[in-house]
């Protein structure tokens, strides 16, 4: 039947009111109307989990589509720049190879001179025409070599809103890139006129590229000191040339630092090599010779080592941390291994200042992660990356330090979210649940993270420590208060304990800190509930009138037995004087229902400590029942006598022998101090007093036989 719907609503002619008004044709009752509407509702949530699952699926293959096209694109652009320069190898041999020597003569260094003059002039002129409607930069034509390689119109954003703020006209030279502001002064019918806004050395500045989100679209970042701008191109295309502009600027630029760079080499070992005399012209030529082997091994440095801190700079600036530490880990191997030189020195020097940079960067995110307001659940799992990159920077220590400040923000967050409505032991039982459960989570992903640093594990026990402080002590605040009975608090207590247990399997035993923490608060709980027993206990024996009890039904009789099997003590055969009669009073069944609970819950929380204060708790309240008890055999009436000994051996033999039991069971000790009180009830064997009959002797009827 789904495979029909499916047919149906996928044909080309679908008509949705049609086929709504002929299914009510078919459908006889409102029962069958459900049945299509619960298979309609199937139809629906299958087609959305397979389009979840297509979709999912496409942007899986879009992402690794995107990345073949990236190294292909990267790829392309070597093989471009290789051709290149073979295209400029080819030209040099090409004119070499017409004069018969790779050294010019001086005709042909006068015509070169005077073709870098005439190119000079030209460019000059062609920079003046082009800032000739641009207010203030006349001083930029006077550098000499200077080019514009590519100038057009922007929309400046900003930065944090993403909001247009103004246009602007921009200039991008091979050594500078000039910002213009557009003048409201100039001509309608003539060239716009502007003035010029600001100057970067292309030095000191990046260019990196901005994803399209929200309202902007086509934008590239300009990374300048002291603020980054944000510029909005026309279109796609003018987008793509401007940052290819920047590439072969900043290109051009490298190839000329190291130009000048081997040429400052040249002369200053040209200077230290001139020969005085003849007599050292061949160590002058193996000193030239050496400088040849220089030159050649500056000239070697491959491509990618000399733009290498560029492109640092643009993976930081993009976000992309991987590859800034993949591409810094491969530098730093290779300069590791290549010889001494001052051109090595120098880019290791840049080299190590962005990996500094890097551990900066991703320490400021780490931090920032955990002063977050709102952490959700990737918040953590986002913060791995950033962590595992700082142990491989190694700043394992510090690495450490960041994610239990993140892990801890994240647990607090967690338990603020847990409101405490209704009862307590709901309450205490889910903040307890979740707190040891996201302590133990994150004591397995910190061992995942840091697996062979002792030093971090000892941070993290402490950590473990602190977060079972901090709630035990919110837990102290809501528990020990007047309004929580000591039943409640023996079942919270428990809970908490189970789930500190959890942390033993990770080798974690928190245990005897959480337990001496709350020794004190626990000893004043049990004192106070102890004297709170006493009280109710001597205003029961006060009101007992010796009385058996009647439960005038078998089912009130069965539920008594119920409860008392509960508490793990019996009742006796011999109590039960008739169908509903027991020769038990009601103070005697309500005290072994105190007792037994009082005992249950007293040794549910016992712990060496507190041993010494349990037991006098129990004995407390068991000898105001023991004198009482002792007090009425003495004084029992008559008709009271079998009431008060019955009374007194069920207490004896079954309320202090299950009270021992149970004390055995959880200390492993004899509770001797209950046994004296056990002593204390000495019952008596009745006697029968009634007096004994005269002995009967046998007198004759008649003393004489007179009478007969």
């Amino acid at each position: 039947m789904t495979d029909i719907l499916a047919k149906h609503f996928g044909a080309d002619d679908f008509n949705p009111e049609k086929f709504v008004k002929d299914l009510s044709a078919q459908c006889i009752g409102v029962d069958e109307l459900h049945k299509l509407r619960a298979r309609i509702q199937e139809l629906s949530t299958n087609t959305s989990g397979q389009l979840k699952l297509n979709v999912y699926q496409n942007y899986m293959q879009f992402i690794e589509t995107a990345k073949e096209i990236s190294h292909l694109e990267s790829e392309m652009y070597q093989l471009s720049q290789l051709l290149s320069e073979q295209r400029s190898l080819l030209s040099t041999l090409g004119t070499s190879r017409a004069s018969g020597t790779i050294f010019d003569d001086a005709l042909e260094s006068q015509h070169e001179n005077s073709d870098l003059m005439s190119k000079e002039e030209e460019q000059k002129q062609k920079l003046v025409q082009l800032l000739e409607n641009v207010d203030g930069v006349m001083s930029l034509v006077e550098t000499s070599g200077r080019v514009c390689l590519h100038e057009g119109s922007l929309l400046e954003l900003d930065p944090l809103e993403g909001t247009p703020l103004k246009r602007i006209h921009a200039y991008l030279f091979n050594d500078v890139l000039m910002t213009a502001s557009w003048l409201a002064t100039g001509g309608r019918r003539g060239p716009p006129r502007y003035k010029m806004q600001a100057i970067y050395n292309l030095q000191s500045l990046a260019i990196v590229n901005v994803r399209d989100l929200g309202t902007v679209k086509l934008a590239f970042k300009l990374l300048a000191f002291p603020d980054p701008r944000v510029f909005q191109c026309a279109s796609a295309t003018s987008k793509k040339e401007w940052l290819d502009k920047w590439e072969q600027a900043k290109r051009a630029r490298l190839i000329q630092e190291n130009q000048i760079e081997i040429s400052d080499n040249h002369e200053i070992f040209k200077k230290h090599t001139i020969a005085p005399s003849r007599s050292m012209s061949l160590d002058s030529n193996t000193v030239g010779m050496e400088d040849g082997n220089e030159s050649e091994r500056f000239e070697s440095l491959p491509e990618w080592l000399l733009e290498v801190t560029e492109d640092l700079d643009s993976c930081i600036a993009q976000r992309h941390f991987e590859e800034a530490y993949t591409l810094w880990n491969k530098a730093k191997n290779y300069l590791n291994e290549a010889q001494d030189s001052s051109h090595i020195k120098e880019i290791t020097a840049k080299v190590e200042d962005r990996g500094r940079l890097l551990v900066e960067v991703l320490t400021r995110e780490l931090e920032l992660s955990a002063e977050a307001k709102s952490l959700q659940g990737g918040g953590l799992r986002s913060a791995r990356r950033a962590v595992r990159l700082l142990i491989q920077l190694e700043r394992a220590a510090q690495a450490c330090q960041l994610y239990l400040q993140l892990c801890n923000a994240a647990l607090k967050l967690r338990l603020k979210r847990v409101k405490r409505e209704g009862t307590t032991i709901p309450y205490v039982k889910q903040l307890s649940a979740i707190a040891f459960s996201n302590i133990s989570e994150t004591a397995k992903e910190f061992l995942k993270l840091f697996p062979a640093t002792t030093n971090c594990t000892s941070s993290l026990i402490v950590w473990c420590s602190q977060e079972v402080k901090h709630l035990t002590s919110h837990l102290i605040k809501q528990l020990f208060i007047p309004q929580v009975t000591l039943g409640t608090l023996a079942e919270c207590i428990g809970t908490v304990r189970g789930h500190c247990d959890q942390l033993t399997q990770l080798g974690i035993d928190l245990r005897y800190q959480f337990d001496g923490q709350l020794r004190s608060p626990l000893s004043r709980a049990l004192q106070d509930a102890g004297e709170k027993y006493i009280d109710a206990v001597k205003v029961r024996a006060a009101e007992d009138n010796w009385r058996p009890s009647n439960l005038q039904s078998s089912q009130n009789l069965e539920k008594l037995m119920i409860d008392l099997d509960d508490l793990g003590i019996t009742m006796p055969s011999e109590y039960l004087t008739s169908n509903y009669w027991i020769s038990l009073t009601s103070n005697t069944l309500a005290f072994s229902r105190l007792y037994v609970g009082l005992l249950e819950d007293c040794l549910s929380v016992t712990t060496p400590e507190l041993i010494f204060t349990i037991e006098n708790v129990l004995i407390s309240v068991m000898r105001v029942q023991v004198q009482h008890i002792v007090a009425a055999l003495n004084n029992a009436k008559q008709q009271e006598r079998k009431l008060v000994q019955d009374n007194a051996s069920y207490v004896r033999n079954v309320i202090i022998e299950r009270g021992l039991v149970l004390y055995n069971s959880a200390t492993a000790h004899e509770f001797t101090k209950l046994l004296e009180l056990k002593n204390q009830i000495v019952i008596e064997k009745s006697v029968n007093n009634k007096p004994k009959p005269a002995p009967r002797t046998s007198v004759p009827k008649y003393f004489s036989t007179e009478y007969m």
